[in-house]
């Protein structure tokens, strides 16, 4: 049994793999506050404000991240590993329209992350909110396309869970804006919906990229490998 896989491909899996320094970085930053991050009430993006300044003259929360240079660095590394991986992955998967659809809208996500740490909420609105945005929805459809060809052509258990992961992502966004609107926690609070709007995104790619390397190149879950 083969287990090598083309360069670009095994590239392509380490970078998905490595979207888990995102959630290292969350939790060093996290412990680096002096003041109560609530996963509930909090942003992820308040772990890398530049300012010390509380949220609003009604709120108690206070923003003060000591480590945000290490966050918004984590925020760039997550759009370069997911935007890359998927440019590498691409082989891994038989050719089709959908595998097309579902690696340019991953791809395209992975700009998000860039210009979030590149312009953080405090510093640059617009585009922070453009890179936020454009993170929640291209990567939660690109995982739905994705999971729907995976499903179809290589593994369903695992198309699957990338299409429900997408699917959840997109409801939670509707709450989450209806967060925002109403200032209605409804139930997990804006942070607490947030995070089930972004976390499918990296977690599904780990899991994708792990399951690229450590299978045989002759019975991987991805097998059709273009020369």
């Amino acid at each position: 049994m083969n287990r090598t896989h083309p360069s670009a491909v095994t590239w392509g899996a380490l970078l998905w793999i490595g979207s888990f320094q995102f959630f290292v970085a969350q939790l060093i930053a996290q412990l680096a506050w002096t003041t109560p991050y609530s996963l509930l009430h909090n942003y992820i993006s308040d772990l890398g404000n530049t300012a010390c300044k509380p949220v609003s003259t009604t709120s108690p929360l206070y923003i003060c991240s000591p480590l945000y240079k290490l966050m918004n660095g984590s925020f760039i590394l997550l759009g370069v590993t997911l935007l890359l991986g998927a440019l590498l992955t691409r082989q891994a998967f038989s050719p089709g329209r959908w595998r097309s659809v579902g690696l340019t809208l991953i791809g395209l996500a992975g700009i998000g992350p860039i210009l979030v740490g590149l312009a953080p909420e405090n510093v640059n609105t617009t585009v922070h909110i453009t890179g936020a945005a454009l993170q929640f929805i291209s990567g939660n459809f690109g995982l739905i396309a994705l999971g729907a060809w995976v499903y179809k052509r290589h593994h369903a258990p695992l198309g699957l869970g990338s299409a429900i992961g997408g699917i959840i992502g997109l409801i939670a966004l509707v709450i989450f804006m209806v967060c925002r609107l109403t200032q209605h926690n409804w139930g997990l609070g804006v942070g607490g919906w947030e995070r089930v709007v972004v976390y499918p995104l990296p977690l599904l790619t780990i899991v994708v990229g792990v399951n690229i390397l450590t299978k045989h190149r002759d019975t991987a879950l991805f097998a059709h490998y273009e020369k």
